[in-house]
């Protein structure tokens, strides 16, 4: 694994001083909040960078060294953790299915209108009534067959034919499956039929989703002991990267100087020139 990370690191190092020459002080912007990518990152260590190099340029190799670790923890996972896979997998589809603002509300909020009674000559430019019958999935796609549900043969499911006439979005629901669920077929239906955008019927009180199954202890044990294995093996990466890194210091420190130092000193020099004298008293 090492030797695979070194070779990513030294790619990384040389696509990363490809882009240095375009970069211009001039195009930096100021940051309201710090980042969390560069903040105190070992990686920014190993790289020897210094408080007086400029953001855009840190954070350009180390997002770069971000995506190595990513990329290798998502292979380490998909290839050896399946709990983790699958609840990835389960999250992802999930977050796809988009905003339904008539969906995970508390129940002191249920059967409430979701819009405001209009007032005339101040027209809404969107309406949560008109969000809600949009529909439901619109480009989301399918779990992995063979990581929900156990076995394939449980849990195979059929595309939809998208240009049949009789076609339903909200016929979509049952590709997100509980896990040890039977058949899209038997996945009851999220919602409840909604009148459509602009419609003069109010929509009713908004069905509750089906809650999620419980997990029994052995299974959140073993979840548990996936994502330490994912963790653990997160932090052997950024170990080794970081030691490959520390090999490429001589040339980032030589680019440093050479191409973003005089940049900093000129700005500094004419933020000078700019400030005025104080005055004598």
């Amino acid at each position: 694994m090492a030797e695979q990370i070194e070779g990513r690191v030294s790619s990384a190092v040389d696509a990363w001083l490809r882009w240095l020459p375009r970069w211009h002080i001039g195009t930096a912007r100021g940051r309201t909040r710090p980042c969390r990518v560069c903040l105190g990152s070992p990686v920014a260590t190993a790289a020897g960078f210094d408080h007086d190099v400029p953001h855009a340029v840190q954070h350009a190799l180390l997002n770069r060294m971000r995506q190595i670790v990513d990329d290798d923890v998502d292979e380490y996972t998909a290839r050896n953790l399946p709990l983790v896979t699958r609840e990835l997998r389960l999250a992802e589809a999930q977050e796809a299915r988009g905003y339904r603002p008539e969906q995970g509300l508390d129940p002191e909020f249920q059967g409430l209108d979701l819009d405001p009674e209009p007032e005339p000559g101040q027209p809404f430019l969107f309406t949560l009534a008109g969000l809600a019958g949009m529909p439901a999935d619109a480009g989301i796609v399918p779990p992995d067959p063979t990581v929900v549900g156990g076995s394939t043969g449980a849990t195979s499911t059929t595309e939809p034919d998208v240009a049949a006439a009789s076609f339903d979005p909200d016929d979509l629901d049952g590709w997100l499956l509980p896990p040890d669920s039977a058949t899209p077929t038997d996945a009851p239906l999220l919602d409840e039929p909604r009148p459509a955008a602009g419609s003069e019927h109010r929509p009713g009180p908004a069905s509750r989703p089906e809650p999620e199954p419980e997990y029994s202890d052995e299974a959140k044990a073993a979840l548990r002991h996936e994502i330490t294995l994912a963790g653990d093996h997160a932090e052997s990466v950024g170990t080794s990267l970081c030691l490959a890194l520390v090999q490429h210091r001589p040339r980032i420190a030589e680019a440093l100087d050479r191409l973003v130092a005089p940049q900093v000193d000129e700005l500094l020099a004419e933020l000078s020139r700019a400030l005025e004298q104080p005055r004598s008293r």
